[in-house]
């Protein structure tokens, strides 16, 4: 019997394909695309302006464009932004 869909690739074709840049290894994977936050155009090169903490649940980041980016101040570290009381344990 011959099978004659088989010149037909269909979606998951694709998913388990051997010659896409994803399966050719770490130096061919593709490269993060976000958008930036300040003038909404998609970039591959996305800069963290700002980490989201959340205590309901995972978190996310918040992304800008290269150029965009200087517009934002640094990321606030979170142990600097405790009172020395209760990053020592005091204060319960």
């Amino acid at each position: 019997m011959s099978d004659r869909f088989s010149h037909d690739r269909g979606p998951c074709d694709a998913a388990t394909d051997t010659t896409s840049p994803e399966s050719a290894g770490p130096a061919a994977a593709r490269r993060p695309v976000r958008m930036c936050v300040r003038c909404h155009s998609v970039t591959d090169t996305p800069t963290v302006v700002y980490e989201v903490h959340q205590s309901s649940g995972s978190g996310f980041n918040v992304y800008a464009c290269e150029a965009c980016a200087p517009f934002f101040p640094p990321p606030a570290d979170v142990l600097t932004v405790l009172p020395d009381s209760r990053r020592t344990g005091g204060d319960r």
